[in-house]
């Protein structure tokens, strides 16, 4: 990069959730914005701070609907202010149902302004919206997602679905897997007592959470007594603490709400074990920090896991919903210390070729292309009304289209 001659400073803004939100996809903003190249002017609008309906947070977590409303608003305010000088490139990043409304009525204008636009989709998985969600809204989304000029996804079979979902050609879609931070060096895990198990992120039984406490509560009396299990994160805390009561293992359980950089990576360098049995996903950034920690990892192969993870080889690869598989593979590395540590070695490995550094030169790559392309005359756009049909020419596309919760 640095022996590129950039005369023209490009201009980019970020769209998505605060940083401080906790999640993946604030995440990786987070990397982005820490890694950035001097000759890209990156500029961040978040368009939500705080969860308002997320299942299991309490009151006390949760952020007031007006006052998300109002930083929605700003946000809007503020895309629509750069939009109109036709100078900028956005960034548009999106999950599932309240993050894709704000995202896609945003891209819906963005694309009526004939803006340059690259929507980056962190979408877990095909129930994308809410089922009050009228067809029409829906259609109208989708066209703004659909009418980026780069369309990035984190896997094989997410750029596959949204080919298909979109009817996106080739050259729009970028496959650009979500970042690894790698530590200079990792512990030394082989001759380690016991075995403890980490859990980060979401407590929900999408993510596995629930699964995880059954399939520890099954571990026979000899293993589970010397094994630990941690869960930090937000989300269901008090039912997957009833679950643990329940079956008899809460004084091995330990669960913390959630936890910042600096406490992740010290679980993760006292950690032998991660577990991750989600029924829907992405990229994980927990599973992705977890592997670059060199953690011998157990989940699932969920979201086109399989693409960069092979079962027995650089982590155990289960279907969702195998309890027993998952007691089955703690108990196989408790009694195996050396599988466990090539396995997590083997995972290491495999995220060196998701490094940050390698990650940045693609997506500074991608800014200077669009930046090029922004002096060029572009077709203007046809209707939304237009398009909306597009999305939708007979009963079976309509049907495949909106059928998505």
């Amino acid at each position: 990069m640095e022996n590129r001659n950039i005369s023209k400073q490009i201009q980019v803004v970020s769209v998505g959730p605060d940083v401080r939100v906790q999640g993946g996809v604030s995440r990786v903003i987070e990397l982005i914005s820490a890694r950035i190249p001097a000759h890209v002017r990156f500029r961040h609008v978040p368009t939500f701070t705080s969860y308002t309906g997320a299942d299991g947070l309490d009151a006390a977590q949760r952020g007031s609907r007006l006052g998300q409303g109002l930083v929605f608003a700003r946000a809007f305010a503020k895309v629509l202010k750069a939009a109109v000088r036709r100078q900028t490139i956005f960034h548009v990043h999106f999950a599932v149902r309240g993050s894709l409304i704000r995202k896609g009525l945003l891209c819906a204008v963005l694309r009526t302004l004939r803006c340059t636009y690259v929507v980056h989709s962190h979408v877990g998985e095909t129930n994308m919206f809410y089922p009050w969600v009228p067809q029409l809204c829906r259609r109208l989304i989708l066209w703004g997602i659909g009418g980026a000029d780069r369309f990035i996804v984190l896997t094989q079979y997410w750029r596959d679905y949204f080919a298909s979902l979109l009817r996106l050609p080739p050259n729009r879609l970028l496959l650009l897997p979500n970042p690894a931070n790698l530590p200079e060096c990792v512990p030394d895990r082989l001759h380690r007592r016991g075995l403890r198990l980490l859990f980060l992120g979401r407590m929900s039984e999408m993510k596995g959470a629930f699964d995880s406490i059954r399939a520890f509560a099954q571990l026979p009396d000899e293993v589970r007594s010397h094994c630990s299990l941690t869960f930090a994160g937000d989300g269901e805390v008090d039912a997957v603490a009833s679950l643990a009561a329940q079956s008899g293992c809460s004084e091995r359980v330990s669960i913390r709400a959630w936890v910042g950089p600096k406490e992740v990576e010290a679980l993760l360098l006292a950690s032998d074990l991660f577990l991750l049995p989600s029924y829907a996903e992405g990229m994980s950034m927990a599973l992705i920090e977890a592997m670059s920690w060199a953690l011998a990892v157990v989940t699932t192969n969920v979201g086109g896991a399989q693409a960069f993870l092979k079962h027995g080889s650089n982590g155990i690869l289960l279907a969702p919903g195998d309890v027993k598989g998952i007691s089955g593979a703690i108990c196989e590395l408790y009694h195996n210390p050396h599988k466990r540590v090539d396995l997590g070695i083997a995972a290491r490995k495999t995220m060196s070729q998701f490094a940050i550094e390698g990650y940045m030169a693609k997506l500074s790559a991608l800014y200077e292309e669009l930046a090029g392309l922004q002096g060029r005359e572009q077709a203007a756009p046809s209707s939304v009304a237009s398009h909306a049909r597009r999305f939708s020419p007979s009963p079976a596309k309509t049907q495949a289209v909106v059928k998505l919760d």
